[in-house]
């Protein structure tokens, strides 16, 4: 897999590093795995985008629970939003 990286930008300025890799792709979903935050590991994340789905869904799976993600204003929900874009352009 290909080491990807976005950077997130906090809504006071500060910018915040992503380093992932893309796994289990297909035309509805696929995973980000490897996340790393600035040396802090961030559990894979499954963003799925059902054609009958109005917005995409996108689910970490923290200690092997599965948790919606849905701050829209959070670094993490900022990151996935840049990494849908640039997976659709692909």
């Amino acid at each position: 897999m290909e080491k990807k990286s976005q950077v997130v930008y906090t809504d006071t300025g500060k910018e915040i590093l992503f380093h992932y890799e893309i796994a289990e792709k297909d035309t509805d979903s696929f995973v980000i795995t490897s996340i790393d935050k600035e040396g802090e590991h961030i559990p894979d994340i499954r963003v799925e985008r059902p054609a009958e789905a109005e917005h995409p869904t996108f689910t970490s799976t923290d200690e092997e629970r599965p948790m919606s993600i849905v701050d829209e204003d959070s670094p993490i929900m900022k990151f996935c939003r840049l990494v849908l874009a640039d997976e659709l352009e692909d």
